[in-house]
């Protein structure tokens, strides 16, 4: 009797893991894009200056303001930004004289959320394919966190298509015996993980970006609508898989060993990628500038935005 029940217990518990694993493939692999969709549509309204451009990935969202025939600014958000997050930066760089585009990476805002590996090189052909789209043959980068890697890994691939890199909050600084991304590459539970509980895992890093939390709420509240989009946690955790999101260490010192002027602004009160970190940039990087933001986080253009437009504006007139 004992023995009928283990089995018929026995037999439960793997019918329901069964049920479990098949629904869980079936939801990673079968993504509702109605209402992703529905707001995309809604984001090309006449009076939206929101634009859409296709590659063999899929549609890239981009934004573009100011006269073509002014030199060009890119911006490239960081790793869990949108093209909304450059908000507080762009007008002063349009009244400055410059034409202004931001982007959505791939997974992020608008723009598609591709079911390939989020290499550093698929971000550098996404903004390779912008440029040429638009017909950009040089601009300034400015990159924010992941962003900033982005935009050094393009100056190290096109340096004759970069005039100059601002790099705020930079991500790819290693942090001694972190082996997150060793962790984040196990088979099958991180997938798990980012399936069910991405938004949860990742919402409290985004808050950290922030020093002035309850002023600039609008940010988090975007995050909070591009966040519950299919295909957002899976990107995600692509982009760290695949990408150097964690260490760039390589990268920063092939880019010292260039000629690109580069400029740093870090907030001082960042925990995501700590200002401490400005030292090794001086060691890899030794001809960049570098500017300390008090009273900043990681986002430090939202935290302290007049400041670090005037810090941006200043280099972009050398």
């Amino acid at each position: 009797m004992k023995r009928h029940i283990f089995v018929k217990s026995s037999i439960t518990v793997v019918t329901l893991i069964t049920l479990f694993a098949f629904t869980s493939i079936y939801q990673y692999f079968y993504e509702d894009l109605s209402t992703f969709n529905k707001a995309r549509e809604k984001s090309t309204q006449k009076s939206s200056p929101e634009l859409y451009f296709q590659s063999s990935l899929g549609l890239t969202r981009y934004q573009k303001f100011g006269k073509k025939e002014q030199p060009t600014v890119i911006l490239i958000h960081s790793f869990n930004g949108f093209l909304e997050s450059w908000n507080p930066n762009i007008k002063p760089l349009v009244d400055a004289g410059f034409q202004v585009i931001s982007y959505d990476l791939w997974g992020r805002g608008l723009s598609s959320r591709p079911r390939t590996e989020l290499s550093l090189s698929v971000f550098r052909d996404q903004l390779h394919q912008l440029m040429l789209f638009l017909n950009i043959k040089k601009a300034h980068l400015i990159g924010a966190s992941f962003g900033s890697v982005i935009a050094s890994d393009y100056a190290l691939n096109h340096q004759d298509n970069v005039v100059s890199l601002s790099l705020l909050g930079p991500a790819g600084w290693p942090k001694d015996g972190d082996n997150t991304t060793k962790l984040l590459k196990t088979p099958l539970i991180p997938d798990l993980a980012f399936h069910y509980f991405g938004k949860e895992i990742l919402k409290p890093k985004v808050e950290d970006y922030l020093y002035f939390r309850q002023e600039n709420q609008w940010v988090i509240d975007r995050w909070d609508e591009f966040a519950q989009y299919p295909g957002f946690s899976r990107s995600l955790l692509s982009t760290l898989r695949q990408s150097p999101v964690r260490d760039y260490t390589e990268g920063w010192a092939a880019l010292g060993r260039t000629n690109i002027p580069i400029t740093f602004i870090w907030g001082k009160q960042d925990i995501s990628f700590p200002y401490s970190n400005a030292e090794k940039a001086t060691k890899l990087l030794p001809r960049a500038n570098i500017i300390a933001i008090e009273n900043a986080a990681h986002w430090v253009n939202i935290d302290q935005a007049q400041q670090v437009n005037d810090a941006l504006l200043s280099f972009l007139s050398q």
